[in-house]
This record gives C-alpha cells, structure tokens and sequence, in this order.
C-alpha cells in the first residue's frame, strides 16, 4: 500500500472537520428538524425570538426589535403541529396536539421509525396546523404603533397568575411577569395562536392555520410597551398583613420604599433595574415577546442565588419612572392616572390555577395593589422556607 503524504491527509482532516461543523455554523437555528416527544419540536431553537401575534403600543416611542416588518404576508415554511381543542376543565386544561409523522405527516408521530401513529382530530373539530414560534421558517408580526404623540393612560394592568396564587419557596425560580393593556377604538390585526404543548418555560404555541388561511383577527386591545418601567424587589421586615407597612415611603428618586422615621419595615432592594438599562442575562430587567406573541415585563428571580434574606416577605414594585427622560425622547409618555390626576388604570383580578409544586398549603401569592398617584403597582409575595424549584409559568 503506498504511504499517504502528509499533505493529502491534513487536507483530508479539514474535509473532514468542514462536513462536522457546517451544521454548527449554518445561519443561526439552522433547517427545522423533525418533530420530537418533548413538546418543545426538535427543529425550532432560541436563536430565533417569538413572532409578535397580539398588538402592542410603543407609548414613550421607543420600538422593540421584532421579527418580520410590518403588513407582512405571515410566512409558514417551519415547523408545525396538529392541533384540534382541548380537554379538561381548567385550570387543569390540556391541548389536543401532536407532532406530525415523519414517515407520513398526515399522521401523528409516534416517535418510531417506518411506522406511524393515529390519524390526528376528533372528526368532529377543525383540524389547524399550528406553526411553532421561535422557528427559522416561520415568521409573522401583528400590528403596532407609535402611542407617543399624546399621554398614554393605561386601561389595564396584570400581575403573572402565578405570583397571586402559587407558593413560592427559598429555591424557587420566582417568575414576576406584569402586563399592561389597553382598549383601542380603532381595531388591530392579531394572529389566532394555539397552545401545542408545555406549561411555563416548556410552553409552546404556533399560528393558527385552517385549511391553509391563517387564522388572523381584528383586535380590540393592544399590550402597551413603555421604555420607562423598573422593578424592585425589597425584602419586608414585618409580615405583609402589618398595618404599619401603610407608613412606607415611596421614594421615586431612586425607585424603592424607604423606612419612615423611627421605623424599621423594609430593607434596601436586592433588585432595582430599569428597562432603558436593559442588556443580555438575569441581571436585567427588560419586556419580552412571550410564546403566544404578546409583549410582556418579564424577570425570573432566583431566591436563592439574587440575595441570602432566605424566607419571608417580599415586595415587587413595578413603577413608571420619569427618570427615564435621558433615554426616551420626550420622556415618560405612560401613566396611571388621566390628564388631572385621576385614577384610570384598573387591576386585573388573577384567574385561579393549580402549579406543579403547589400543594395547596399556606399560599404565598399576594394581591396586587396599585397606587395611581405614584405611577406604581406592587404585589407581597411569600417565601417559604423548604426545598421545592418552583418555578412553573403563568397560564395567560
């Protein structure tokens, strides 16, 4: 046998190493893949965000990055899954989904190769494609618009689900998601999406598609995005039902409650950032497109790593800080209250679930509570003092 020169077995390595990495380094998320049995689609992948499918309002004039460009024909090359309703009663609700076969996508998977598995509907539903997001071949955007011509009071607000309900413990994965809402009089077009798979940070939802016409929608409501918005997070040193927490001081200067005189009620924040600072990791705070597609605040706070207060009580304030003036042409733009001061804003009440984790013991959701004259909202969370990760996302 003849002995191969040195040279032709180097240039045979980089082939070799080229054909390994070209996947790696495809455009970022690379060719969606086949479905898998982990709800989440083996194609899809983080490197590409969730489309926007529910209206939102830039109303301090500052626009988040989205996908897609506005008035665009939504774009279905992706990954998809069947979906025809739901079962149970809530909050114990379950989608009626499946993957699509590999060997015949007229079916669903059944995760072996050269069979396939049942045929998927009811016979009796619609049968919808639903196109997953955070795919490369899928990419849609619903409407938005500039709100910063005139003060924005905002119609509605909404705490997570899942900080007015579940328990919460010193190694949980505390998930503090707010929304703000706002009526429109002329309507916006939004996306149908259907939920596939998942709860919380498993969850997983795709465009509704019906006998290939996307599901698309006049809205009557928009999410508000402001540029100004912070969150603090303060450990309380009496329990939250203590009247004397009526006496706290709000300092908006520097965005947390301060002790009266004399007093001793709440400690310095173990969290205050706002969302013009925001950059990469959870050391910010930022508003995100969740998996059904609306803008929302979000923050995962981790107990056990942000601070060593262990259990106890907590105050999560989220505020309208008019500081923000440096990074928001104009400045605040986004209020509480009406022109005169008067209260517009109204709370929405939480909507009743179970989590995995919960049993059903002392509860250490809070009640939100907003106070329109400062521009703030906040809610007293409980920490429990046991093991237990937590963690599971609000059903919205």
């Amino acid at each position: 046998m003849r002995r191969i020169s040195r040279t032709l077995l180097l240039l045979a390595l980089i082939a070799l190493c080229a054909g390994l990495l070209a996947p790696a380094l495809a455009a970022p998320g690379g060719a969606p893949g086949p479905p898998d049995d982990k709800g989440g689609g083996g194609g899809h992948t983080e490197a590409y965000g969730n489309n926007l499918s529910f209206p939102v309002i830039w109303s301090d004039g500052v626009e988040k990055v989205l996908r897609g460009s506005p008035g665009m024909t939504p774009v279905t090359n992706g990954e998809w899954w069947f979906w025809w309703g739901t079962t149970g009663e809530d909050p114990n609700v379950e989608p009626l989904s499946c993957a699509p076969d590999p060997d015949d996508i007229a079916y669903c998977d059944d995760g072996a190769d050269g069979t396939v598995g049942p045929p998927p509907g009811n016979d009796v539903d619609p049968l919808y494609r639903a196109y997953l997001q955070k795919d490369a071949g899928n990419e849609w955007q619903a409407d938005s618009a500039d709100g910063s011509s005139q003060r924005l009071a905002v119609d509605y607000l909404d705490w997570g689900d899942n900080l007015e309900s579940v328990d919460w413990y010193t190694k949980s994965q505390v998930r503090t998601e707010v929304v703000l809402i706002q009526d429109l009089a002329t309507p916006m077009i939004a996306y149908e999406m259907k939920h596939t798979s998942g709860w919380g940070i498993d969850e997983v939802h795709g465009l509704a598609v019906l006998d290939d016409v996307v599901q698309e929608y006049e809205s009557t409501q928009a999410t508000v995005y402001s540029h100004c918005a912070r969150l603090t997070i303060q450990k309380l040193l009496v329990e939250r039902d203590d009247p004397e927490l009526a006496n706290l001081v709000w300092d908006a200067g520097v965005g947390e409650w301060t002790n009266p005189e004399g007093e001793s009620l709440v400690k310095p924040a173990i969290f205050n950032k706002p969302v013009w600072e925001a950059g990469d990791g959870p050391g910010y705070y930022s508003a995100e497109i969740n998996v059904k597609g609306k803008v929302i605040y979000g923050y995962t706070w981790s107990v056990r790593k942000l601070n060593d207060e262990g259990a106890g009580d907590y105050r999560i304030t989220f505020f309208l800080d008019e500081s923000c003036s440096a990074a928001v042409p104009g400045g605040l733009n986004t209020f509480f209250t009406d022109q005169d001061g008067n209260p517009v804003t109204e709370l929405l009440m939480p909507v009743e679930e179970s989590t995995e984790g919960d049993d059903g013991g002392d509860t250490g959701g809070g009640v939100g509570v907003i106070e329109h004259e400062k521009n703030l909202t906040y809610i007293d969370i409980r920490i429990l003092e046991r093991g237990g990760g937590g963690g599971g996302g609000p059903r919205r």
